[in-house]
């Protein structure tokens, strides 16, 4: 089908720079493949049908894969044994997911590499054709909710072809020339997913295809705040935020004598406001068994939440945490200083730190109520001092709460907390959208929700080759990290434990997201997590104050962040006291969703986020893997690096291979494992992993300097004489050197 042929062909009068590439793309990959039914990326096979598209459904929708692995992981399993067709409609409805993204969210190399994953599970040889490529470089920021909710877009689309591949051919012609029934139909599937997490990818889907009717926006929130901003300019609204949309730009259009975009200046100020510096949050605010009163049926009646403390007088809004202190000092003077130090913090919160706009959540025992802040905190006493300081709140479940034993258990641990007021911005934008607020929910919310599944980077080829090791194997060690969140690499010395410990989790997280530390016999909880530290005073005096330690640094990087992973690299694991290093940390990692009280900071409770993975590397040859804690064994998974199997097996054949080197010192270093005959003695490779070692004198100094010395070690008391059995003349013996090469 031609571009002449297709509606609304255009983007909107060339408004938006990228935008023509990405429109054209979409619609021969979509809108002609529903009309012509056949792929656009393998000419001449049918894979827009009503069979396809339902088992398409049939694998994806109705078997879903609750496993903690990535999104491809899990699809990949569920179209084992596919159809080629299937595979490809998948294949295409991801194209039309991913190419409209800007770079800044997910880059073209990476789209590539998704796409080309999984066509390659096709039985035939086929890629995204060239023409399609252009289009990949995107224009539209789709928001946090393209990323966090990928598994749910899929899903739209994949209804949305069999509910429209099911029609007559009339039909769906009719439907493809209407943007307003498409988009019907669209917001008809959406009901009937159960969820609101795909409300983006309508909104783009729509203005690809109806780039004259529809605007490329990809959230409800921003289409709301533009017609706010322009109000004053609009003689009357339809409450179809799209169909005002749409007489809006025109109308600005005509004004300006020439394309607009909402999200460019002139037009981006009149609606869109500096935010705050910190974004929208989250917060608990507890009105339940406040000194044995109830106050939420108050709340959601007359819309408000507050806080008590009776004790203190009115303080302003917004006041400083200065301020605050000499209050509750002068309301609270018998009080310890650590009750002060609480009061001060929670009422820091509520009078300054909360915004309007960001999400407040209250509980009872079995009801959970939501809402969005709607202006400052006030002090009223007309219903009492139990109830004076409150902020205002449109409350959305006044008459339908949610069920509270329905939360999935990562939202009710953050629920159960004993502060009266604490930031819950990990789980708010769940909450949100099973409220029904899901439109209000900013990007900062999205990136900050620690209920989703998260994706570490998948393992290429390109990582394989780099190793030299089998991508398979790769792919595994990567999936039991994700799984257990704990692994331990281990094996005899120079297996490359550390360094692949330290290269693959660089790959799965990011170089500026993993840290590497070593354990040492006299490494300690203090050193480990926090501890009192000397820290010199002002006036030159030394005092001991709580530091925190690498690990604790690191969990507080990851919670600010959980929209990625962060990896620790624990080196030598087993040479510390780990049951006295870790201590009631042991508890964190088999139980992530609950937080624990710490031994330095009793007041303040800690938990370990999802997204913190620790890979610890430990040598057979220092300890045997069997005297490892038993409550330490039970929390990692353990990967097995030998010598004599995969993925260590041939390593050094495969290095010499690679740089062109002869494989005499892979010869002698089978022949050292073989008499050595104990797996958890066997050297490994890495020590011959560089080109000193296939020169004579290289050879020699790694042979007496790294290899006798730790034999000589291991095999202490033995009564084995090292240097006649295992040295270098003893081996050469064993493995004549190859004749050279002729000239």
């Amino acid at each position: 089908m031609n571009d002449q042929s297709r509606p609304e062909a255009g983007t909107s009068g060339g408004a938006i720079a990228g935008a023509a590439p990405v429109v054209e793309a979409v619609q021969r990959v979509f809108r002609d493949g529903l009309l012509g039914t056949y792929s656009s990326f393998v000419p001449g096979l049918a894979v827009w049908t009503a069979g396809t598209a339902s088992d398409l459904r049939a694998r994806f929708v109705d078997q879903p894969d609750e496993s903690s692995d990535t999104f491809l992981v899990k699809l990949k399993r569920q179209l084992a044994g596919a159809p080629d067709e299937t595979i490809v409609l998948a294949a295409e409805l991801l194209y039309v997911n991913l190419v409209p993204l800007k770079p800044e969210q997910i880059g073209v190399p990476k789209k590539r590499e998704i796409l080309a994953e999984v066509l390659s599970w096709a039985q035939r040889d086929t890629a995204v054709p060239p023409e399609f490529d252009a289009a990949l470089a995107g224009f539209i920021n789709g928001g946090q909710g393209f990323l966090n909710y990928r598994w749910a877009h899929f899903q739209l689309l994949v209804l949305l072809v069999e509910r429209l591949t099911a029609l007559p051919d009339t039909q769906r012609q009719q439907v493809m020339d209407d943007p307003w029934r498409f988009r019907d139909e669209c917001l008809s599937v959406r009901a009937g997913m159960g969820h609101n997490k795909a409300r983006s990818q309508i909104h783009v889907l729509q203005a690809l295809l109806f780039p004259q009717t529809f605007l490329p926006i990809a959230s409800g929130q921003s289409k709301q705040s533009i017609l706010v901003g322009y109000r004053d300019r609009l003689p009357e609204t339809t409450g179809d935020d799209d169909r005002d949309l749409l007489v809006l730009r025109d109308l600005l259009q005509k004004e300006s004598d020439g394309p607009v975009s909402f999200f460019v200046e002139p037009w981006l100020s009149h609606w869109r406001p500096a935010a705050p510096a910190d974004g929208q949050r989250g917060w608990l605010v507890r009105g339940f068994n406040v000194d044995g009163l109830n106050f939420i049926p108050s709340w959601l009646e007359r819309g408000f939440c507050s806080m008590s403390w009776r004790e203190m007088p009115e303080i302003p809004a917004g006041s400083t945490k200065a301020v605050i202190q000499q209050a509750v000092s002068l309301g609270m003077p018998d009080n310890s200083a650590q009750s002060r130090g609480q009061a001060t913090a929670q009422l820091h919160v509520f009078l300054t730190q909360i915004q309007p706009g960001d999400v407040v959540v209250t509980v009872s025992p079995d009801e959970v109520h939501v809402g969005t802040i709607e202006g400052p905190a006030v002090y009223d006493v007309e219903d009492g001092l139990d109830c004076a300081r409150r902020r205002p709140v449109k409350w959305a479940t006044a008459g339908r709460p949610l069920r509270r034993d329905q939360l999935p258990e990562q939202v009710q641990s953050q629920l159960r907390r004993p502060p009266t007021v604490y930031d819950i911005s990990a789980v708010a934008a769940e909450l949100a959208e099973m409220a029904g607020l899901e439109d209000v929910v900013e990007d900062r919310l999205l990136e900050a929700d620690a209920t989703r599944p998260l994706e570490l980077a998948p393992v290429t080829d390109a990582l394989a080759a780099e190793l030299l090791m089998p991508v398979e194997w790769l792919r595994d060690t990567a999936r039991q990290l994700e799984q257990a969140l704990q692994i331990i690499l281990y094996g005899p010395p120079g297996t490359g434990k550390t360094y692949l410990a330290r290269r693959l989790a660089q790959h799965l997280a990011g170089p500026d997201r993993t840290r590497l530390i070593q354990f040492h016999p006299s490494y300690t909880y203090e050193d480990f997590f926090e501890g009192f530290r000397p820290v010199k005073g002002e006036s030159g005096t030394v005092a001991f104050e709580v530091v925190p330690g690498p690990f604790k640094l690191l969990v507080d990087r990851a919670r600010q962040d959980p929209a990625n992973p962060y990896v620790l690299i624990i080196d030598e694991i087993n040479r510390a006291n780990l049951a006295k290093v870790f201590g009631e940390l042991y508890f964190l990692l088999e139980y992530r969703d609950e937080p624990i009280i710490t031994q330095y900071s009793p007041e303040q409770e800690f938990d370990l986020p999802k997204n913190v993975f620790v890979i610890g590397t430990m040598n057979t040859a220092d300890r045997s893997i069997a005297l490892i804690d038993a409550a330490m064994r039970r929390r990692f998974a353990f990967r097995r690096l030998a010598p004599d199997r995969a993925p260590v097996a041939g390593l050094l054949r495969r290095w010499l291979r690679k740089h062109d080197l002869p494989e005499y010192p892979a010869l002698l270093l089978d022949a050292l494992n073989e008499r050595l005959a104990d797996p958890d003695r066997a050297i490994g490779p890495s020590y011959f992993m560089n080109r000193r070692a296939t020169d004579q004198d290289g050879l020699e100094l790694i042979w007496s300097t790294q290899i006798l010395p730790l034999l000589e070690d291991q095999l202490y008391g033995t009564g084995i004489d090292v240097e006649e059995d295992y040295g270098l003349a003893a081996l050469k013996a064993a493995v004549p050197a190859p004749a050279p090469a002729a000239e």
